[in-house]
């Protein structure tokens, strides 16, 4: 696996190749026309941003820190005990 910065190093195909090879999906959350898609990459995370209207990944967004992980806790479950 690719750390953090090679992965930055990577050119946007590649990144997007990658993460849908290599990542494990997480989550989905929306915000206005776009669909983002949570991946886990061994040390860090990336957000696929995917335009809904035209179909097509728009934007990548790769991070290690935790705060960009906070919209998705939101998004999180847990039964009754």
């Amino acid at each position: 696996m690719l750390g953090h910065l090679q992965f930055r190093a990577l050119s946007p195909d590649e990144q997007t190749a990658y993460v849908f090879i290599y990542g494990t999906y997480l989550a989905q959350r929306y915000e206005l026309e776009y669909g983002i898609n949570l991946y886990h990459l061994d040390t860090f995370f990336c957000e696929v941003w995917v335009c809904q209207v035209q179909s097509e990944v728009v934007r990548l967004r790769s991070f290690t820190s935790r705060q960009p992980l906070l919209p998705y806790a939101a998004l999180v479950r847990l039964p009754a005990l």
